[in-house]
């Protein structure tokens, strides 16, 4: 049996459902654990168009948690590891503890009819170049290191072959 919830309807009418045992945003609520009253709550004030993904930042208006994303410096101490629930490995900042912000990134994927609640996070949306690992941003962008949200067992100096963006 399905795990799914009702999280809301947005200011167009379109109804949104979390698939608990189908979604993202677990890790996300390790970091922010109301994450999901800040999605019901920022629903009503959403236009949600009619496509297949639907990826959107809201200004809640006042600070609503952390994100650990980043600027780094060369004054950072860089390690990299697997967050918990991933496969690939990200870019931390071990010296580094994660800022306030007052927005929420929602991501909405459309399935048998329905929307659903894929991801969620406190912060901004990425630029495009975050989903290079390579690219400039994600040299001068990390993670705030917090041994919760990490496999322990994949801690390195080193940057692992399998690297990829700081993303999501």
């Amino acid at each position: 049996m399905r795990n799914i919830e009702k999280l809301g309807a947005t200011v167009n009418g379109v109804e949104v459902y979390i698939d608990h045992d189908h979604t993202n945003v677990t890790y996300h609520l390790l970091e922010t654990p109301d994450l999901l009253d800040l999605v019901r709550e920022a629903l009503p004030t959403i236009e949600l168009p009619y496509e297949e993904q639907v990826v959107i930042e809201k200004d809640m208006g006042r600070v609503v948690g952390t994100t650990n994303l980043v600027e780094t410096t060369d004054q950072d101490e860089i390690i990299y590891a697997k967050r918990i629930g991933r496969n690939t490995y990200s870019r931390f900042a071990k010296n580094r503890s994660p800022v306030a912000c007052n927005s929420i990134v929602v991501v909405f994927r459309k399935r048998n009819a329905k929307y659903y609640l894929w991801t969620a996070m406190c912060g901004k949306l990425l630029p495009k170049e975050a989903y290079d690992a390579e690219s400039h941003f994600n040299q001068t962008h990390a993670l705030a290191y917090d041994e919760r949200l990490v496999q322990l067992d994949t801690l390195t100096n080193t940057i692992p072959l399998s690297r990829v963006a700081n993303t999501d």
